[in-house]
């Protein structure tokens, strides 16, 4: 007991112990500073990481806007939440509907970009062979193989396949780095033709002469492309076809009900007499 009043009395020991705690404060200060700064970093890069997928998605399917990230990431997960919310109010305390309503959201969206990566891919491979034919013809005509790689946009009407071109024609004339180039350009695609035309370039950049690998190339990606287009005129066919069926169902069922209505209606007068 007198130790502890000799304690609390001794002014030397009070300012000692105040400089301590003093000290051990500022120190958990610090801690829970740095803490928080590291936990903010580590938010910003697991948000940065999931732009640049969403800005990689965005590629793989054609948009190529500059907000086109943004907005996807807007709708999947803002407008799913604010449609969660909103169901959820009208159907409270119902949770059933308010998350099919979201998950539907979320469905659709996938659903609407899986389709536009097809349809873009689809575009490339149709349109592979006539980047082959051009590169084909000019590095044969005595151009070289970059200056080939330059201008093969101008070939390719489609206005997103030749925006990619566009760029990888850019970023090669710029950079002069093939490589680089090449995965930015494989960047926009999830197809082996893709692949395949970055071999075939490269080669052609390394060596100067690709021209029987450019010309074998133009003959496979010729027939694929005949090959789309005859299954595009059979699914025409057959739409036609069904389309036609439904047609005369409809003239059928339209002839055969009056005359069903008129049998049944004589069927009864003649029972009811």
């Amino acid at each position: 007991m007198a130790g502890k009043i000799f304690v609390y009395m001794d002014r030397h020991l009070i300012e000692a112990l105040g400089m301590r705690a003093a000290e051990k404060s500022v120190y958990k200060r610090c801690k829970n500073l740095v803490k928080q700064s590291i936990e903010r970093y580590e938010k910003k890069e697991k948000l940065h990481g999931i732009y640049i997928k969403a800005k990689a998605k965005m590629k793989k399917t054609g948009y190529r806007g500059q907000y086109a990230a943004a907005v996807y990431l807007f709708v999947k997960y803002i407008v799913t939440a604010a449609l969660f919310l909103v169901a959820l109010v009208i159907n409270f305390p119902s949770f059933a509907q308010p998350l099919i309503i979201a998950a539907l959201n979320v469905i659709v969206v996938e659903l609407v970009l899986a389709y536009k990566k097809r349809k873009f891919n689809l575009k490339f491979q149709k349109n592979a062979y006539k980047i082959y034919k051009y590169l084909h013809n000019q590095i044969s005509s005595g151009v070289k193989v970059t200056d080939a790689i330059k201008t093969v946009y101008e070939v390719i009407d489609d206005r997103d396949l030749r925006g990619v071109l566009v760029e990888l024609a850019a970023r090669y004339g710029l950079t002069l780095d093939i490589d680089a180039s090449l995965e930015e350009f494989k960047a926009n695609f999830d197809n082996h033709e893709a692949e395949t035309l970055c071999v075939a370039l490269k080669q052609g950049v390394i060596t100067g002469d690709n021209k029987d690998l450019l010309e074998r190339q133009e003959d496979v990606m010729f027939k694929k492309y005949f090959n789309y287009i005859q299954a595009e005129t059979d699914s025409c066919k057959a739409r036609s076809v069904l389309a036609a069926a439904m047609f005369v169902a409809i003239i059928v069922i339209m002839i055969t009900v009056p005359l069903l209505n008129d049998v049944t209606d004589a069927i009864q007068s003649i029972f009811s007499n």
